[in-house]
């Protein structure tokens, strides 16, 4: 069985705040520790995109990946506030 493991550091943080103390604008970046490749981005849907080039997943929506990918959106969904 071959191995599948891919590894990733992702940093988040917000760089502007609102008069509600929420962050307006979220950073970050990604960086895959195989190829040292790496992404900055303003939109946290980026690093799904990021993480599924890389995996090879892009067009896999029925896979067991599936779940894996809504539940990372999840996430950013609510660092995002939504």
């Amino acid at each position: 069985m071959q191995d599948e493991t891919q590894s990733f550091v992702v940093r988040i943080w917000h760089e502007a705040v609102n008069g509600k103390g929420q962050a307006d604008v979220w950073r970050g970046s990604i960086d895959h520790v195989g190829t040292n490749k790496r992404l900055y981005f303003a939109d946290l849907d980026a690093v799904v995109r990021f993480i599924q080039e890389r995996v090879g997943m892009m067009n896999r929506s029925r896979s067991r990946w599936a779940i894996f990918w809504a539940r990372v959106r999840g996430l950013f969904a609510q660092v995002r506030g939504g």
